[in-house]
């Protein structure tokens, strides 16, 4: 049997454990159907309905406001004891708690006791470290290097409640502490019982469940989007305010939740028109922005990477291409400098003798984001900077205001991101990047990734009207990527099978 065979056969035994297309977060949202057609022909309507889907998805805090609270309540008597909290997650899910992190300390609330960590450490803030996310015992081993005691308490945030690094801190912060971790995660409890490595979790006495169930995401499987900004919300509300009673925080987040959803992102046509133009001319696009924005907008940046497989953010140590998009954070002059800004501490690397070299500090202060990337990238620039009530970006005469509900940190932040990610979203499908609203550009570099893009196929021949096998399609996209090839692993596979795509 050849290497090629025997990885599909090891796939199709395991698969039960990686067949996720049953999940909620994973499935086609209804409203966004026709998105790849509006990104390119009707931009206003691509907005609306991306704006549509978040305002549903945000329905969730409502329902899940009591345990909101709860989890607030929770927070504070940990703080309140001297012990500490801390936040992990792995991809998206990490990026926003290092968000959280950081607007702790930008509001100098308890300042290093509430501390976050995502799969890879900060180095994945800014380039996807994929071995980390199959490996339970990297989330505990993590855990534990950061300092977690007996007394503190864990927020394990995981969009789909199946990610094992996620799952394996949390499972160490129940054996560590007395105070129960909480996990946050946005699929009913029913559709994981297949998955042994959720039940353990689920099934736990000494764990505390938040589920966030949103419906699917804008794009299919984007958890980048919805889902994240449901669990960013909850966990930061319960966070980063002092509620003096549960009837507070329930109408502030109420007040919230109807205000984003009543705002129009019309405003945002010509930046995406203008961005979608420069890519296609290879025009590289350097973000400037305030260092009290830069987390969110270095978070949105980075994951189109591996979410629309583009060219991750350039390494000055090494030679590669410059990257279509980077961050630069306005008043800073080296790297150091901009990664303290941004973060509002020194990053916090992973020194782990089996990576050496690869994703330590050394490593990331190669991504240099001061400002002298804006002349190192040439290009085109746009600037983003906090004003009273606003966030206003702008280029090239281009001007768009983001109006915000009030000053406090985590609903700009929510607002920024949802706006910006709506750009993005569009931006890439405008160009092709995506089609309906499936993610066929996705690089299938391991099992669920694999899995993710054997449903899509599958998806996408349905809509067409042809009927394909799980085994079959599982074979093919396998052979595809061993083979290489021009585009997606997923339109390849796609036209293998005749299927004609308009």
């Amino acid at each position: 049997m050849s290497n090629l065979s025997a990885r599909i056969s090891e796939f199709l035994a395991l698969s039960t454990q990686f067949r996720l297309g049953h999940l909620i977060t994973e499935a086609p949202h209804h409203l966004t159907r026709e998105l790849s057609h509006w990104a390119v022909k009707d931009l206003p309507q691509g907005l609306r309905a991306l704006q549509a889907v978040d305002a549903l998805a945000l329905r969730a805090l409502e329902r899940e406001s009591e345990n909101i609270w709860k989890l607030h309540q929770k927070i504070q008597a940990t703080l309140q004891n001297g012990h500490d909290v801390l936040l992990v997650g792995c991809g998206a899910t990490g990026r926003l708690s290092l968000v959280l992190e950081v607007l702790s300390l930008q509001m100098n609330r308890y300042p290093g006791r509430i501390r976050a960590f995502m799969a890879g450490g900060d180095y994945a803030l800014i380039k996807s470290v994929e071995s980390f996310e199959d490996r339970t015992e990297y989330g505990a081993r993590q855990l534990q290097e950061l300092g977690f005691q007996d007394g503190d308490l864990l927020l394990a945030i995981t969009e789909g409640g199946e990610t094992p690094f996620v799952i394996g801190a949390c499972l160490e912060a129940a054996r560590v502490s007395q105070t129960p971790p909480s996990f946050l995660y946005c699929n009913p409890d029913g559709t994981l019982e297949g998955l042994q490595r959720c039940w353990q979790v689920l099934n736990h006495p000494h764990i505390d469940k938040l589920n966030l169930t949103c419906g699917p995401m804008a794009l299919t499987g984007s958890t980048r989007m919805q889902a994240s900004t449901v669990q960013m919300a909850a966990a930061g509300f319960a966070l980063l305010y002092d509620w003096g009673s549960f009837a507070e925080m329930r109408q502030y987040i109420l007040q919230w939740c109807e205000w984003h959803s009543s705002q129009s992102w019309a405003g945002l046509a010509p930046f995406i028109e203008q961005e979608a133009t420069w890519h296609a001319e290879g025009v590289p696009v350097t973000y400037v922005s305030d260092p009290s924005l830069a987390i969110s907008l270095l978070t949105d940046t980075t994951e189109r990477s591996p979410t629309f497989s583009q060219p991750a953010f350039e390494n000055i140590q090494e030679k590669g291409p410059t990257a279509p998009i980077y961050l630069a954070v306005h008043g800073t002059e080296h790297s150091e400098q901009a990664w303290h800004a941004l973060l509002g501490r020194p990053p916090r690397t992973l020194e782990w003798p089996e990576f050496h070299g690869r994703i330590g500090g050394a490593v990331l202060q190669g991504f240099d984001i001061s400002t002298g990337a804006i002349a190192r990238r040439s290009g085109e620039t746009v600037s983003f900077t906090a004003l009273p009530g606003q966030v206003l970006w702008q280029s090239e005469g281009q001007r768009w205001s983001q109006p915000l509900w009030d000053q406090h940190p985590l609903t700009t932040h929510l607002s920024l991101k949802t706006a910006v990610n709506a750009l993005s979203t569009l931006l890439m499908g405008r160009r092709g990047f995506y089609l309906d609203n499936v993610m066929t550009w996705v690089r299938p570099s391991n099992f669920k990734l694999i899995d993710r893009a054997t449903r899509y196929v599958q998806l996408l021949a349905a809509r067409r009207g042809v009927t394909t096998e799980y085994a079959p399609i599982v074979t093919q996209v396998m052979t595809e990527m061993e083979n290489g090839g021009e585009g997606p692993v997923v339109i390849r596979v796609l036209k293998n099978l005749g299927v004609v795509l308009s």
